[in-house]
């Protein structure tokens, strides 16, 4: 059985100053923490940020009551996840596996006075050498934008650039896209969804933001296994390539 990976580092340290108590706490679950300098924070993950954290509903409450009065994603996403608890409940269980932690940082960037960027890198590791078990992931976190790469990615633009560039004429060095998941046509995909599924959810389209795509897309493409139509598309180009060569055999010179 193989163990997957994903150490990550966090870029640069972020003040104490400018987290609000209750973005400090889920920071602080999502990820390891060390103090820098006298005011601030470094985070990091030895073996990737946590998707599943587990607090207190009094934590939670007395950290929302102290980040009273500023306006974050944050803690919207904390009220909707306690809006519900039961009386008898003590902890509230956070899933991020379908959302980001992104948001999180983001939102310290909008407000800092110090900091116009956060940059996140992580490393996909395996403990065993399987060809989808290595690589890495760059992301950088602005007041505006949330943007991020993949070794994969960056793979993609070099072959894109050898296929259209001097390298293509390379004999058997193009390579040819099947599928690409558009996260600008997920996005219209959800408009569509929520136009036409009343019962599907009861948020606007407009609530769902880039990085919750972004989180999408990414958790798909880990799930989705290619291969086999991969294979079944090797196969069928190796037979439309044996024919083209026949007829091009058959046609006199």
């Amino acid at each position: 059985m193989a163990d997957y990976f994903s150490p990550t580092v966090v870029q640069p340290t972020i003040p104490n100053a400018d987290m609000t108590s209750l973005e400090r706490l889920l920071l602080m679950q999502i990820f390891e923490s060390e103090p820098d300098g006298d005011g601030g924070l470094y985070f990091f993950a030895e073996i990737m940020p946590a998707e599943l954290i587990e607090l207190p509903i009094e934590a939670l409450r007395n950290a929302l009551a102290a980040s009273d009065g500023v306006t974050s994603e944050t803690a919207t996403f904390v009220l909707d996840h306690i809006k519900n608890i039961g009386e008898d409940d003590s902890d509230v269980e956070f899933d991020l596996s379908m959302t980001s932690w992104e948001f999180i940082f983001q939102d310290i960037v909008k407000r800092s006075a110090t900091l116009d960027h956060v940059t996140v890198v992580s490393a996909f590791t395996c403990t065993r050498m399987r060809p989808d078990g290595f690589g890495g992931m760059a992301i950088l976190i602005t007041a505006d934008a949330i943007r991020g790469k993949s070794t994969e990615d960056i793979l993609g633009e070099f072959l894109e650039q050898a296929e259209h560039g001097a390298a293509a004429a390379a004999p058997c060095f193009s390579s040819h896209v099947l599928l690409c998941l558009s996260e600008e046509h997920v996005r219209a995909e959800i408009g569509r969804l929520v136009e036409t599924d009343e019962t599907l959810t009861t948020i606007a389209a407009g609530a769902v933001t880039d990085a919750d795509i972004r989180a999408g897309c990414l958790f798909v493409v880990e799930q989705t296994d290619l291969r086999e139509e991969l294979g079944s598309a090797i196969y069928s180009a190796a037979l439309a390539a044996i024919r083209e060569a026949e007829r091009r055999s058959a046609t006199p010179a």
